[in-house]
Formats: structure tokens, C-alpha cells, sequence
């Protein structure tokens, strides 16, 4: 169950640094070409409702001993920074525009959070040494 877990978990991280890519992607092509945003907007959402799953999943992986708190806490981070991305643009595209402007900036942390997440999973310590 714990091995299971700790597939879902990391294939659902790979995921998602995928998805980011691809929203980099998607931005572009909206700026030089699309006739809209809207594909970005949708996957903008499903990677915000990903990144509520990985952060559910690090937490059942760091009760039952498979995670390390801090990469459950790193998961967290990863949600706030969605937050944030979603609110820079419904925020203040409108009334702040420099403010708006960070939605690339933070999509860029984002991004590194994920690979954070994806290539950075270690067993907890005593996950580690139940498997010794």
C-alpha cells in the first residue's frame, strides 16, 4: 500500500511538472497566435486541483511514515503558490497590472517546486530503515 502510494504520489508530481510545462507553452501560443487563453485557463485549474492531491497524498504518506514532513511541507508551498497564480491574474489584471505581470515570475517558481517535488522524493527515515 505504502509502495502504491509512493507511485501515485511521484507519478502525479511528474504530472504536473509536464502540465507546467505545457502551460508555459500554452501561454505562448496565446500571446503568438490563440485566439484565446482558454486552454491555459483550464489547465491553470486542473493544476490547481493536482496540487490539492499531491499535497492530500504527501500527507497520508507522511502519517503512515513514508514521506519526510518537509517534503510534505514543500507540497503545501506548491498550493499556495496556485494560489497565488490564480489570484495574480483575477486580481489584478485589471486594477494593478505590474502586479498581474508576476504570473510568469511565480509560474516560474512553481515550476521548481514541482521538480522539487518530482525528482527531489526521498523515503522518511524511518521508512528507510523498516526497508533495511
Amino acid at each position: 500500500m505504502l509502495r502504491t502510494a509512493r507511485l501515485a504520489y511521484r507519478t502525479l508530481a511528474g504530472l504536473f511538472v509536464a502540465g507546467t510545462v505545457t502551460q508555459f507553452f500554452l501561454a505562448g501560443l496565446g500571446v503568438f497566435g490563440a485566439a484565446s487563453f482558454g486552454a491555459h485557463a483550464t489547465l491553470g485549474t486542473i493544476l490547481g486541483i493536482v496540487s490539492l492531491v499531491l499535497l492530500l497524498l504527501a500527507g497520508v504518506l507522511v502519517f503512515a511514515g513514508g514521506l519526510e514532513k518537509r517534503t510534505a511541507g514543500v507540497a503545501a508551498l506548491l498550493v499556495v503558490l496556485m494560489v497565488v497564480q490564480y489570484s495574480l491574474v483575477e486580481l489584478f489584471s485589471e486594477t494593478a497590472p505590474a502586479l498581474a505581470a508576476l504570473h510568469p515570475v511565480n509560474g516560474l517558481l512553481v515550476l521548481g517546486v514541482a521538480c522539487s517535488l518530482a525528482f527531489g522524493l526521498r523515503p522518511s527515515p524511518s521508512a528507510a530503515r523498516s526497508r533495511a
